[in-house]
């Protein structure tokens, strides 16, 4: 089997533990494209967070961000977007204001983010991490479901930080009982957070709508990811890898597993798997 499209995470399988990007990465991805294989990545950051990495490796193809909900080459001009309905979006942020909580409603080109009425210690922990992403306007509002309503936003997807587990907890309770089609993931981290889209935005989902774009088939894509999340993403196309620091359940749902990303294990498999490939313009 010739691979045609090569989906990469980010987080765990491009980046090495200490968030960085080895030149050994770097040339293997450029050896595959060279290739003619398609090379995308799949991540849970947002557009500008992923597009800052892309460039990085001087990649130019779309890439799916916010856990699915988005494919875009260039920001302006998506080829696929999975919003929340506007009514659906501010019921959310209704419902997760009686909690304290952090919520940042992210669209491509703009972010939001609730007004904190809390003691100035929570208030210190709580945004520094919605102020870890600074490549576009983030704007704060009092009232994050009737500026929603009034505006007609439709974001791709919301986040939402909170101060204690338990917090998290009742929230997640809550949503899952009272907003029908939401998609709630946790997030690992020191701070309780959660990922909020609609149930069609997954990565798996979103890769085989961007393979049905480019005629590529399920069978002819190779995955590879680091998280638990992900397993779908890997069951869904022809060779789905794991990387060796991964947990043990995803190594053995994988169908290959490679060295651990601090040992360049996404650069080890490109040359495994792809080494003696023809080039995909070559094939019949």
């Amino acid at each position: 089997m010739n691979y045609r499209l090569l989906a990469l995470a980010v987080d765990g399988a491009i980046l090495k533990d200490n968030s960085r990007l080895s030149r050994t990465t770097k040339e293997a991805i450029e050896f595959v494209r060279n290739k003619g294989v398609y090379v995308t990545l799949v991540t849970h950051r947002s557009y500008q967070q992923a597009n800052k990495i892309a460039k990085a490796l001087r990649m130019e193809h779309e890439m799916i961000c916010y856990g699915g909900a988005f494919i875009a080459g260039r920001a302006d001009k998506p080829l696929y977007a999975q919003r929340m309905p506007v009514e659906m979006a501010s019921d959310i942020a209704f419902e997760l204001e009686r909690f304290g909580c952090q919520i940042v409603v992210e669209h491509e080109n703009f972010e939001l983010t609730n007004r904190l009425h809390q003691p100035q210690n929570l208030l210190g922990r709580m945004t520094v991490s919605v102020s870890e992403s600074l490549f576009y306007p983030q704007t704060v509002v009092e009232h994050m479901s009737e500026h929603i309503d009034l505006h007609r936003i439709s974001p791709l997807r919301i986040k939402v930080d909170f101060d204690a587990n338990e917090e998290k907890e009742a929230a997640i309770d809550h949503l899952e009982s009272s907003i029908p089609g939401l998609s709630i993931m946790e997030q690992e981290g020191d701070m309780p957070s959660i990922h909020l889209k609609l149930k069609e935005a997954n990565k798996s989902a979103t890769l085989l709508y961007l393979g049905s774009e480019l005629g590529i088939r399920p069978e002819e894509m190779v995955a590879v990811a680091a998280k638990t999340e992900d397993e779908e993403m890997l069951d869904v196309v022809g060779l789905g890898v794991a990387m060796g620091q991964s947990s043990l359940h995803l190594r053995k749902s994988a169908d290959w597993v490679t060295r651990s990303n601090d040992q360049d294990g996404l650069a080890y498999m490109i040359k495994e798997v792809f080494r003696k490939q023809m080039n995909v313009s070559q094939n019949p």
